[in-house]
C-alpha cells in the first residue's frame, strides 16, 4: 500500500491526526510526509490546519470534507476553570494569589460544594 493510500486510510480510521504524530506512525520523515501532505491537499483530499500544540506549531490533518472548527480563545482563568472542571484540581493549584486565606476564599468554598453535590 503506497504511503498516499496509508494516510487517507488513517485518516477514514481516526478522523484527524497530527502531521508530526502521522510521520511518526507511518515510519517516515518529516519532509517526505510534508511533500505527500502538500499533494493531498493540491488534489482536494486533505487539510492542514495549522495548530500550535506544546508551543511547537504542526498541523492538525483532516479530511477535506470536514468542516474547520473555530478555535476557541481562552484566558488563563478560562484555562484554569476547564482544568478545573475536567481534572477535579481545586481552584488552588493556579491560584495566583500567595497570601490567600483559604477560608475566606469564595472559589475554594464553590469547589468543596460542587464536589459535596456530586459525591
Amino acid at each position: 500500500m503506497e504511503i498516499r493510500d496509508q494516510i487517507l486510510k488513517l485518516l477514514e480510521d481516526k478522523g484527524s491526526i497530527l502531521q508530526k504524530d502521522l510521520w511518526k506512525e507511518l515510519n517516515i520523515d518529516s519532509s517526505k510526509c510534508s511533500r505527500i501532505l502538500r499533494k493531498l491537499e493540491k488534489e482536494g483530499l486533505i487539510k492542514r490546519l495549522e495548530i500550535v500544540v506544546d508551543g511547537v506549531k504542526t498541523f492538525k490533518i483532516v479530511p477535506a470534507d470536514v468542516e474547520e472548527e473555530e478555535e476557541e480563545e481562552l484566558t488563563l482563568m478560562e484555562i484554569m476553570e476547564k482544568l478545573e472542571i475536567t481534572t477535579g484540581l481545586p481552584p488552588c493549584f493556579g491560584c495566583r494569589i500567595v497570601d490567600c486565606d483559604t477560608s475566606q476564599c469564595i472559589k475554594i468554598e464553590v469547589w468543596f460544594l460542587r464536589r459535596a453535590t456530586i459525591g
